[in-house]
């Protein structure tokens, strides 16, 4: 816009648009919208409403341009149904068509499309299968209903594959390539004899690198299926994607390459035929790559340069083209279903996030994608006339009535600044709309529309920038002129590039702007253009020239006023021409018109399209002439540089003056300095104005005759002025009766009340009309839906189950669920009438006895007609759920003094109570479990809550000096809801006791940041001198405004146990390892000893000490005992276990400490150990204390059994001496 920022980057052009010019190419100036504005889907996508396809036609004003089935997805094998077949049950096909709901919205402009794999069936037969074909396109549907496009195998050629066995085999591929082919040819053949409006199209190419190998993936691919199949093809159809498109590089096809797939096409199709078959580009746009799964702004937006680049490549085509749709796609529930509901990256609809509800998707949100039809949403009209020559720039003007459509895409990779120039109007400006659309790589697209009352005189455009303008002006604008732009096409292509060698390119028949014949326009074609002629030339000789070509025009109009029909061929004409041949003045003179004014009176400019297939290294800038004239070749072309690509394979547009263009033949004439690529095609557009033919408005046809719509939606009418080359098909819209509904004049229909009510289309031109009859249905536009809101993924045995539905009806209708059992047994049906709108209901279904425990049982809640069955079903949930067998809490964990409720098992609060002060809510609930079944939520939104636990659980001696607890728990915080983090959250525990005074262990803080993670807390508390009663345990969270989840609670009594005196008899002294290491015998011992099994009290082994034969002794010494073990003050231990084997009356022995360093000393034998009893285990302990001190070295230990005589046996274990002088002080 004017006062747009100019950076010093931006590169600038100008472009003038001449509202007086009509523009046509070819024969078409009407921009056709159904050609170009077509989502890739049909009305009634699988997870659509009526809502949605409102939005499609009302908002983005697209239509449905493809489907997904056909005959062969119909049959299902290779034997083909019969005619008979098709006959019989055809109708009952038309009949759900009209039926549908989506009706309303159908579509005859809607390409029909199979996979391969549906037709190339083992056995397959292509004769058969066409026959079959058109009996379906001729019985299964009628003249309102049958599709116009039909493609029988989409993308088939990359799947051929798929149908050999085994490694690669380029040659089988190629075989089942021409069997595709073949099918292609048959249906064709088979639909053209049975005069089927139905048009074949083929062969949905996916990968159009025609320059791959030489041009070797053009002459084995689209050149073998023209050669095979093209007579009976309606038009060639194939997909350009920026990007790769299931196979081949990764590049960018929109600008110059595309013009280069598209022209290569066109040329070898006038060769071939002598015209240019039509175009159907099935699929178009951009393929994302680098994004997550999941769905963003910047991921949706990225294919939106895509579209609209290619886009402005067929609007330059209109009067070839049959068709085009842009890969976008419907709803693609298919995909969302299986994606965790995110979208399938094509998709002008996503599940809105608000409304998925258990797992069911309620409601959509249109994606990025929609911006691409909102850009266009508004244009409409015929083409008038604009002139602009960058080729980064392609430019599109149409006008409609009052307002002027201009379009605009740049494809530079930065910055472009337009300078508008309007041809002056008597028309004034009213306002001036702009749309829009800019996508930075990576971000998401930026999409504006603003309105203001003064033109901008300059746009300054992103990088791939389109935009829309459309300029209104006080009334309808008018044209004066008409410009035609002519393709022509050359007898040859693909010429190899051989290095200073001249490749030719013939014109014949060319329309030129021609206002009056001259007599050097009439010699041009037998007098070659010489430049060294010209030259040569001196400058004085150029008056001379005039005047003798003045000479010979007036002789020349005087033979055409003689022989105004027949002038070539007169003798005086003949006699005129052979005198130029005896002039060398005359030749020089036609020379220098020649370089001067050309062939014809147009001050304009043609264009040669060259295409050419080259190395990045080569030349893309060879010598060319035409017509004698050598002619500039730019170095530049539309889009990018085309580096990524293995080649450049583009067109280059190279500009020529028009007045070089002759009528009867012209020449290109291309020479390369270097040798490499292939010129693949050359076309000559040509720009002629005419004088304007008014053709009268003669009728006005209504898209829809007959039509029903809701009350509180508006609905969009099309209407055609006819014939389609009418000069002003501008149209008035009028409603009769306005109390019903109102009509705008882009024919959109407001609905006022319900009612019937005729809505017009009436020509400006001639005021011919058109009649729609409207009823307007007392019912609402909302999307029929019903979802079970209750969570029942679980449910204990119960007789009654009760829950609540969301639902949305257009009508009353009922509301519905039944039940069936988990071997599918029926259980029963509940259901309530609501009115229309959107509401909840509770709905509860009894039964006679508690449903059983099981697993899969089957949910259908419907939303049907008010008492009808499953047949009047508009919308369903679907689910299973488990019964669960009855719960029983699990046993209270050992050690948790919070007993049986520490992780709240028992489904409530049980003992816990709230604490004193508490604002906010604590509630028991499965969703809040971390183990188990049940966990608490703490719900701080209205103020601070806790928890307590007393002591009609805890013990009454729990507060004590020489205590220590630990209290744990695990706590997740809920909030909010749609981040990971938020400011820090938390709250505090304490012991606390009233019995005396407030008394208080002391806060212990817990809490965090992180939100939708479980951790855990612990926190210890030492026990204190309180009473033994009164004393509780608080669990608070204080941060108000949060949510918590906590379970597992436990409090445990982590006290100390005393610690055991170490065993300074060392590692044997037990018998552990079945030997008496670190023991020894006794000096003077005259019994056994052995270590055994069966002399165990505890482990493995244990010692039998038998004294038939005489006393016995073991003992340990100072290599195991510490240096300084007796001394003074010294206490020890001395415990074991005895019984006593066999023997009778008194029996037993002593222990004690002995030293024989120097002088023997031993310490006191103190009580005897004995027993009179046999069989039994006695614990023995003695008391040896230090009274002077020893030396540190040489003391040993000994354990003795002294009673002689037969029978006394004794079992000794768990020998242990401790040092207990520290615990006896």
């Amino acid at each position: 816009m004017a006062g747009m920022p100019l950076t010093a980057f931006a590169e600038s052009t100008s472009l003038t648009i001449d509202l007086s010019k009509q523009h046509y190419i070819g024969a078409n100036s009407e921009i056709q919208r159904n050609k170009f504005f077509n989502l890739h889907t049909r009305p009634g996508d699988p997870g659509t409403a009526e809502i949605d396809l409102l939005y499609i036609k009302n908002e983005l004003n697209a239509g449905f341009g493809r489907l997904f089935w056909g005959p062969m997805s119909v049959a299902g094998s290779v034997d083909y149904p019969s005619t008979e077949f098709a006959i019989t049950n055809g109708p009952d096909n038309i009949t759900n068509i009209e039926s549908a709901w989506s009706y309303p919205y159908y579509s005859k402009r809607v390409v029909a499309t199979e996979h391969p794999r549906t037709v190339m069936l083992e056995g397959n037969d292509p004769v058969k299968g066409a026959r079959w074909a058109a009996d379906y396109f001729e019985h299964y549907f009628n003249d309102e209903t049958r599709p116009l496009f039909y493609e029988p195998m989409n993308e088939p050629f990359v799947h051929a594959d798929d149908f050999v066995d085994g490694p690669w085999d380029p040659v089988a591929n190629a075989a089942v390539q021409r069997q595709m082919t073949r099918w292609f040819d048959e249906i064709g053949r088979e639909f053209d004899a049975r005069g089927l409006e139905t048009q074949v199209v083929g062969f949905s190419s996916a990968w159009p690198s025609f320059e791959l190998n030489d041009f070797g993936h053009w002459e084995s691919r689209q050149k073998m299926f023209m050669d095979n199949a093209g007579d009976n093809m309606d038009a060639f159809s194939f997909h350009l994607y920026d990007g790769v498109n299931v196979t081949g590089q990764d590049n960018i096809r929109s600008g110059s390459n595309a013009d280069a797939i598209i022209d290569i096409i066109e040329t070898y199709s006038h060769i071939k035929w002598g015209e240019v078959r039509p175009h159907a580009l099935t699929e178009y746009g951009g393929i994302v790559q680098g994004f997550p799964d999941e769905y963003s702004p910047e991921k949706s937006s990225q294919e939106l340069r895509s579209y609209n680049h290619i886009l402005f490549s067929l609007l330059e085509r209109e009067d070839r083209l049959l068709t085009s749709v842009p890969f976008i796609t419907g709803a693609a529930q298919w995909y969302y279903q299986a994606n965790n509901f995110n979208p399938y990256s094509a998709t002008v609809f996503r599940p809105d996030p608000d409304k998925i509800i258990a797992g069911k998707v309620n409601g959509l949100l249109p994606t990025e994608k929609a911006k691409f039809f909102l850009l266009w949403s508004d244009v409409k009209g015929k083409r008038i006339v604009v002139d602009e020559t960058d080729p980064d720039l392609v430019v599109q003007a149409f006008n409609y009535g009052d307002t002027v459509y201009l379009a605009l895409n740049n494809f530079e990779d930065g910055e472009k600044v337009v300078n508008l120039d309007f041809i002056a109007s008597s028309n004034v400006l009213e306002s001036v709309r702009i749309k829009r659309l800019v996508v930075p790589e990576n971000l998401a697209a930026i999409y504006t529309d603003e309105t203001d009352d003064i033109a901008p005189t300059s746009l300054t455009m992103a990088a791939h920038e389109t935009a829309v303008l459309a300029f209104k002006y006080s009334d309808n604008i008018s044209q004066d002129e008409v410009v035609r732009t002519s393709s022509y096409y050359s007898d040859t292509y693909l010429q190899a590039i051989v290095a200073d060698s001249t490749v030719q390119f013939n014109f014949t028949d060319v329309l030129t702007e021609q206002n009056s014949l001259s007599f050097a326009d009439a010699m041009a074609a037998t007098i070659p253009f010489d430049q060294s002629a010209v030259d040569a030339i001196a400058s004085p000789n150029v008056k001379r020239y005039a005047a003798i070509m003045k000479s010979y025009d007036r002789s020349f109009a005087r033979i055409l006023a003689k022989y105004p029909d027949n002038w070539e061929s007169s003798s005086d004409f003949l006699r005129l021409a052979a005198r130029v041949e005896r002039s060398s003045a005359a030749k020089e003179a036609l020379q220098y018109h020649y370089s001067q004014h050309g062939y014809n009176d147009s001050d304009g400019i043609a264009m040669i399209k060259m295409g050419i297939a080259r190395k990045h290294d080569k030349s893309k800038q060879p010598k060319l002439v035409f017509n004698g004239h050598t002619i500039g070749v730019p170095n530049d072309w539309k889009g990018y540089d085309q580096a990524p690509r293995d080649d450049f394979f583009g067109t280059i547009e190279v500009p020529v003056p028009a007045k070089f263009v002759k009528h009867n033949h012209n020449t290109v004439d291309i020479t390369f300095s270097d040798t490499q690529g292939q010129v693949s095609s050359v076309i000559l557009e040509v720009d002629v104005p005419e004088p304007i033919q008014h053709v009268a408005v003669d009728a006005v046809e209504m898209e829809k005759t007959y039509l029903s719509i809701n009350k509180d939606k508006p609905f969009r009418l099309n209407a055609t002025a006819l014939p389609a080359a009418a000069t002003n098909k501008f149209l008035l819209w009028s409603s009769s009766d306005a109390s019903v509904a109102t009509v705008n004049n882009d024919g959109i229909v407001t609905p006022v009340s319900p009612g019937d009510v005729s809505i017009t289309a009436t020509s400006y031109d001639g005021g011919h009309s058109g009649v729609t009859e409207l009823t307007i249905r007392d019912q609402l536009t909302v999307r029929n839906t019903v979802v079970v809101t209750t969570d029942i993924s679980e449910i204990d045995p119960t007789n009654a189950l009760t829950l609540d539905l969301d639902y949305s009806t257009d009508i009353p209708r009922d509301v519905t669920f039944e039940l069936r059992s988990p071997t599918n047994e029926w259980m029963g049906l509940a259901r309530a009438t609501v009115a229309e709108g959107d509401g909840t209901v509770q709905i509860t279904l009894n039964f006679a006895e508690d449903l059983p425990s099981g697993n899969n049982y089957r949910l259908i809640a419907a939303l049907r007609s008010v008492g009808g069955d499953w047949r009047t079903g508009v919308d369903s949930h679907v689910f299973n759920f488990n019964v669960r067998s009855p719960y029983t809490p699990p046993e209270p964990e050992e050690g948790n003094l919070f007993v049986d409720n520490g992780g709240f098992e028992r489904g409530d609060l049980g003992d816990w109570t709230l604490t004193y002060g508490s604002t906010g809510l604590a509630k028991v609930k499965e969703e809040a479990a971390r183990t188990g079944r049940f966990g608490v939520e703490f719900d701080a939104t209205d103020g601070a809550i806790g928890i307590v636990m007393d002591q009609t659980v805890l013990p009454t001696d729990i507060m004590q000096p020489d205590k220590l607890y630990k209290l744990s728990f695990w706590l997740k915080r809920t909030t909010p809801s749609d981040q990971t983090s938020g400011p820090w959250a938390g709250g505090f525990t304490q012991f606390v006791n009233n019995t005396d005074g407030f008394k208080t262990s002391g806060q212990q803080w817990y809490g965090g940041t992180n939100v939708g993670e479980w951790f855990l807390v612990e926190k210890e508390f030492t026990g204190q001198d309180w009473p033994e009663v009164g004393t509780f345990i608080e669990i608070n969270l204080r941060t108000a405004g949060n949510t918590w989840y906590a379970d597992d609670f436990k409090l445990e009594d982590i006290t100390p146990e005393p610690q055991a005196p170490e065993n300074l008899l060392g590692e044997n002294a037990d018998f552990e390892y079945g030997n008496l290491d670190n023991w020894q015998m006794v000096f003077g011992s005259t019994g056994t000893i052995d270590v055994i099994a069966d002399a165990a009290k505890d482990g493995n082994y244990g010692a039998r000490l038998d004294t038939t034969d005489g006393r016995i002794g073991i003992f340990v010494d100072h290599t195991i005992l510490p240096d300084d073990v007796m001394q003074a003050g010294k206490t020890y231990r001395l415990s074991f276990d005895m019984r006593r084997v066999s023997g009778t009356g008194w029996a037993g022995g002593f222990a004690h400490f002995t030293n024989n360093t120097g002088e023997y000393v031993r310490s006191p034998q103190g009580p005897w150990h004995g027993t009179t009893s046999v069989g039994e285990w006695i614990a023995v302990e003695k008391i040896i204390e230090g009274i002077v001190d020893w030396p540190e070295s040489g003391t040993f230990i000994e354990l003795n059994m002294v009673t002689q005589g037969d029978g006394h046996v004794w079992d000794i274990d768990n020998v242990v001496l401790n040092d207990i002088s520290e615990i006896d002080e």
